[in-house]
């Protein structure tokens, strides 16, 4: 198989600086989030609560927002992933069948580590089933 892409190469560079790009958007978004949510508001959300109600809405509204900063920190360990595998020069190719990942994907994803067909073999591996049951 050929090399993933040159981290020196101009493509390379363009990566490197979206990669780097992107993660540091969601680092400042992941800081700005726990800053606004922190312990100290989420006391006066329950402290004000009147009823049980109130303080399961604000037991909702954390929940809610941490579940968004775990959905951004994953995305920034996808990215520390990407910028590793460029850096190895084997940004680009699938990580589990080795072909390489077309470059429309990486363009939508750029850290993706499954090219199409396995990201849908492990999507419908790990879907639930549609069938009801009793």
């Amino acid at each position: 198989k050929e090399k993933g892409v040159n981290i020196a190469s101009p493509e390379g560079q363009r990566i490197e600086a979206n990669l780097r790009r992107r993660y540091s958007e969601l680092w400042i978004d992941v800081r700005r989030e726990l800053d606004k949510h922190g312990e100290q508001q989420y006391r006066d959300l329950v402290q004000g609560a009147g009823d049980p109600e109130d303080a399961a809405t604000a037991d909702v509204l954390i929940h809610l927002n941490l579940s968004e900063i775990d959905r951004d920190v994953d995305e920034l360990r996808a990215i520390q992933g990407a910028l590793a595998r460029l850096k190895r020069g084997a940004y680009g190719y699938c990580q589990r069948c080795g072909d390489e990942i077309s470059p429309g994907r990486l363009e939508a994803l750029p850290h993706a580590t499954l090219c199409i067909e396995c990201q849908r073999r492990v999507e419908r591996a790990t879907a639930p089933d549609p069938s009801p049951s009793l």
